[in-house]
């Protein structure tokens, strides 16, 4: 099978890197390479570190505790523990102790005093509870993943080869029909500083948000801006250019099902994604209906419905919620089992060891 991939930057070698090393042996992977990778940083999110082990990617970039939209700060990692089955905002919202959500997440409170240190492997520690990001210079990036595509097989050709299936890499929106996410997304994230190890944005980016409405059409896919555009500076748009080049391996979408399958699958992941930028930065007017649900449910009762295909995890989806001011008009009846004195002592050692923990943490 011979697979075309055309485009430049990120996008494009991000792809040539997973399909030259994941179906080494299936398939061709040759890149036509359209222009010199864009400049500027990036952020990601911390599955892309997965990816970069799969891959034999060297340690890449500066690590990035949490994100900040506004006022609010949106950790990586854990906030709290679940207890008894129960996600921890619920224990949270009932003890109203007064501190913000994040006094209890370690990789918050290590960001506000400048520390950093690696997720521990021992359950027992506190550490095991942070997770981070990464911060990314993309020209670099891009230069790095062009490495381990070449060296997995990938060629660069000049012109358009006759090929199996074509990647639409390019970053351009293309003609074919598309969905208008305007009127939720006026306007796009941008990174507009970084303290620490804390990403912070401004949501001023023009953009013509939306997606198109297949991924696939004919024998080609398209990948990255070229498929939609969220303005999810924040790692949105990084986080599903790493998916839908990983569906693109499982389903190599050449005949009838599998081309059906992969525009089924690609198409709620963009809408995930789009949901969340919505809900940072964008129009919470007349909302889509999956995300006029899930914000329905979480200001009813703390409840985060979580979807197919989803971009960001449930403790991200809380802390957004609470960032723009949707707070739960009650709880989870079932943390009342707990005696309230004995939640707000619990929640009260919690927050001093996450405290002690990150003042004994190195530097960033």
């Amino acid at each position: 099978m011979r697979i075309l991939i055309v485009g430049r930057g990120v996008d494009a070698w991000m792809t040539a890197a997973v399909l030259a090393t994941t179906a080494r042996g299936v398939a061709e992977v040759a890149v036509t390479e359209t222009a010199p990778p864009a400049s500027g940083q990036l952020v990601a999110l911390p599955a892309l570190r997965g990816l970069h082990a799969r891959l034999g990617l060297p340690e890449i970039g500066k690590p990035l505790l949490a994100l900040r939209h506004g006022d609010a700060v949106e950790p990586f990692g854990d906030t709290g523990a679940p207890l008894e089955g129960l996600a921890f905002h619920h224990y949270w919202l009932r003890a109203r102790e007064g501190a913000p959500l994040d006094a209890w997440s370690l990789a918050a409170q290590a960001a506000a005093r400048g520390r950093f240190a690696p997720r521990s492997a021992d359950p027992r520690s506190p550490l095991s509870t942070l997770d981070h990001g990464l911060l990314l210079d993309g020209a670099v990036y891009a230069k790095a993943l062009r490495a381990v595509a070449l060296k997995a097989g990938a060629v660069i050709v000049d012109g358009r080869p006759d090929a199996d299936l074509v990647v639409d890499a390019s970053g351009e929106a293309g003609d074919g029909p598309r969905e208008d996410w305007s009127g939720w997304l006026p306007a796009g994230a941008r990174l507009s500083g970084v303290d620490g190890a804390v990403a912070t944005f401004a949501h001023d980016a023009p953009l013509k948000a939306g997606r198109r409405v297949r991924a696939v059409e004919g024998k080609t896919v398209a990948v990255g801006a070229a498929l939609a555009r969220l303005g999810a500076a924040d790692g949105g748009d990084l986080h599903l250019l790493q998916t839908t080049v990983s569906r693109l391996v499982a389903l190599l979408p050449t005949g009838p099902a599998t081309i059906a399958e992969f525009n089924r699958l690609t198409a709620l992941a963009v809408d995930r994604a789009r949901d969340m930028a919505i809900l940072r930065w964008g129009v919470l007017d007349a909302t889509p209906p999956e995300l006029a649900w899930k914000l329905a449910q979480f200001e009813s009762r703390g409840r985060v419905v979580m979807y197919d295909e989803e971009t960001w995890p449930e403790q991200a989806w809380v802390h957004a919620f609470l960032a723009r001011g949707i707070v739960p008009r009650r709880w989870d009846p079932l943390v009342e089992r707990m005696p309230l004195e004995r939640t707000r002592e619990m929640l009260g050692r919690m927050r001093t060891v996450i405290e002690k923990t990150a003042e004994e943490m190195p530097g960033v």
